[in-house]
C-alpha cells in the first residue's frame, strides 16, 4: 500500500515533466532517464526554437527546486508512517497520515499546473495544439500497456 504513495505522485511528475522537458532532453545526455527518447520525439514534434528551449530549460531547473523538496516531505511522511506501525490500527493517526500526504500531493499539483501553464505561454498556439495530441496518444499509449500488463499478471498462474 504504502509504494502507492510513492508511484501516484511519480507518475504525476512524469506526465507533467513531458512536455516541459522535451526541450531538454533534444540534447543526448540532457533527458530524464528512460523517458529521454520521448521527450526528444516530442521536442522535434514541435519544432522548438533555440529560445524557446532555452526558456523551457529555465521553468524546469525553478520548477525542479520547488518539486524536489516536496517529493523528499512525501518520502519522509511515508517513512515516519512505517516506523509507526506496531500491529494495531489507529484510525487518527492514518487520518493524519492521509491529511498530510493529500497536502503534499496538492501541492506537487499545484507545481505541475504552474510548470504546464508556463511552459505552455512559451509554445505557440499550433506547438500547443500539437503537444496536447503528443501527450493524449503517450496517454492512450501508456493505458493500453497498463491493461495488457495487468491482463498477463491475472493469467499468471500463482
Amino acid at each position: 500500500m504504502h509504494k502507492k504513495f510513492l508511484i501516484i505522485p511519480a507518475i504525476l511528475m512524469a506526465l507533467a515533466a513531458g512536455l516541459a522537458t522535451s526541450a531538454l532532453a533534444q540534447r543526448p545526455g540532457k533527458g530524464f532517464g528512460h523517458h529521454g527518447g520521448w521527450m526528444r520525439h516530442m521536442a522535434k514534434q514541435l519544432n522548438l526554437t533555440d529560445a524557446q528551449q532555452t526558456q523551457i530549460k529555465g521553468i524546469m531547473a525553478t520548477e525542479k527546486t520547488k518539486i524536489k523538496p516536496l517529493m523528499q516531505q512525501m518520502r519522509q511522511n511515508q517513512q515516519a508512517q512505517d516506523a509507526n506501525i506496531n500491529g494495531s490500527f489507529d484510525e487518527n493517526q492514518a487520518r493524519a497520515f492521509a491529511g498530510k500526504q493529500a497536502q503534499i500531493m496538492t501541492d506537487l499539483i499545484v507545481e505541475k499546473q504552474r510548470m504546464r501553464s508556463e511552459v505552455n505561454a512559451v509554445l505557440t498556439p499550433e506547438q500547443r495544439q500539437k503537444a496536447q495530441q503528443l501527450m493524449l496518444e503517450r496517454q492512450q499509449r501508456r493505458q493500453e500497456r497498463m491493461k495488457q500488463h495487468a491482463e498477463q499478471t491475472q493469467q499468471t498462474p500463482k
